[in-house]
């Protein structure tokens, strides 16, 4: 929509009612499109970078997405978005490189628009990562792609999904030219994005792949900030007995998490989910026995492991439990509704629950990602 004229303007306008918004400390000025997306886009992050002419390949929520493409392929953090936004719109094979190519002819991935650096507004009066007009193109596909509880033209979750949504609405995938050519009234730039798509690959494709394995030692008493990738990322299905489709966790946790699973034998059925006093901003796991397996070997072990003994009693936290310095909560035996059947009143739900530590410390409602995590490093 970079080079939007006024047909394209008119043609929008007809579509919607124009409603004026702003947020505090925002500049919402233009564009986007993408329907209601709720908690889908809680897969597929930190895949491997798009280099070279061979297809690079990284597993994420139980499914491999492949890309290829040069160097001046789309950045890797970029991927996970067009693939699950493709998925998400049923876009079919070629959407995510649809979505990578617009995204490049529109903003040059972002480099171009972003706030605080100028107005990020072009000349046609156009903004964020994938260029919507606002409040006409925002207003009806708009949508809160990454769960933080905000609608941001200048977020690429948010953008990236509203151009799928826009897409799919306009006809992708039966009729892609009509659809791009939705997105601007040109036919040059049709062939522009089409042209750039077959060189970043012409698809992402994602496919179920087999489960994940970590390895490597865990250096539990070394401690590491890290404040990105700020998204969510589901747990393996393989290590999830609640119910309905795999939660997500703090896509920072995610590695110390499934070490801990794998390690110690154990499940988990309940990640970032309402309800549960922390759980809201995926910092914080309920982990029972795999099936078959006793308490002592496995969650208890692990308890341990972690820095909880019997004297943490109803605290479980530091100073009162030695924990490992990335870890914010234990609860286990002596804390109330969680442990081992032996230790739970009659009702409660026997479990043992780990937090890491984060800039919220917690969170009761579904929130967006922490600030920052703080995790213990993998060797090996």
């Amino acid at each position: 929509m970079s080079e939007h004229g006024s047909a394209l303007r008119s043609y929008l306008k007809r579509r919607v009612v124009l409603k004026l918004a702003a947020k505090v400390g925002k500049a919402k000025l233009l564009v986007a499109g993408a329907a209601v997306v709720g908690g889908f886009l809680l897969f597929l992050v930190l895949l491997a970078a798009l280099a070279g002419a061979t297809s690079t390949a990284d597993t994420e929520g139980g499914m491999t997405c492949r890309a290829s493409g040069g160097v001046d392929g789309p950045p890797s953090h970029l991927v996970p978005i067009y693939a699950a936004a493709a998925q998400k719109y049923r876009l079919g094979p070629r959407g995510p490189g649809i979505l990578a190519a617009i995204n490049y002819v529109e903003s040059d991935f972002g480099r171009s628009t972003l706030p605080g650096v100028h107005s990020g507004s072009n000349f046609a009066g156009a903004a964020g990562p994938m260029q919507f007009l606002y409040p006409s193109s925002w207003e009806p596909f708009g949508v809160d792609g990454d769960g933080d509880g905000d609608k941001d033209v200048y977020d690429p979750w948010d953008a990236i999904f509203a151009a799928a949504n826009l897409l799919r609405t306009e006809g992708a995938p039966a009729d892609w030219y009509g659809a791009i050519f939705t997105y601007n009234h040109a036919d040059w730039y049709v062939r522009k994005v089409e042209r750039y798509a077959e060189q970043f690959g012409g698809s992402i494709v994602c496919t179920p792949s087999a489960e994940q394995v970590v390895g490597g030692e865990a250096i539990l008493q070394r401690v590491e900030t890290l404040y990105q990738p700020r998204v969510f990322k589901p747990l393996p299905s393989a290590l999830w007995v609640g119910g309905g489709a795999p939660q997500a966790v703090d896509s920072r946790i995610w590695l110390d998490a499934v070490w801990l699973l794998q390690t110690f034998h154990l499940r988990v059925d309940a990640a970032r989910e309402l309800g549960h006093e922390t759980h809201g901003d995926g910092t914080a796991m309920d982990i029972v026995p795999e099936p078959g397996k006793g308490w002592n070997g496995t969650a208890r072990a692990a308890a341990e492991t972690l820095g909880w003994n019997e004297s943490c009693a109803d605290s479980g936290t530091a100073p009162v439990c030695p924990l490992a310095p990335a870890i914010q909560f234990i609860g286990y035996n002596g804390y109330p509704a969680h442990g081992d059947p032996a230790h739970t009143e009659p009702g409660a739900h026997p479990h043992l629950h780990v937090s890491w530590q984060s800039s919220s410390f917690g969170s009761g409602s579904l929130s967006p990602p922490p600030v920052w995590v703080r995790v213990f490093p993998l060797a090996g």
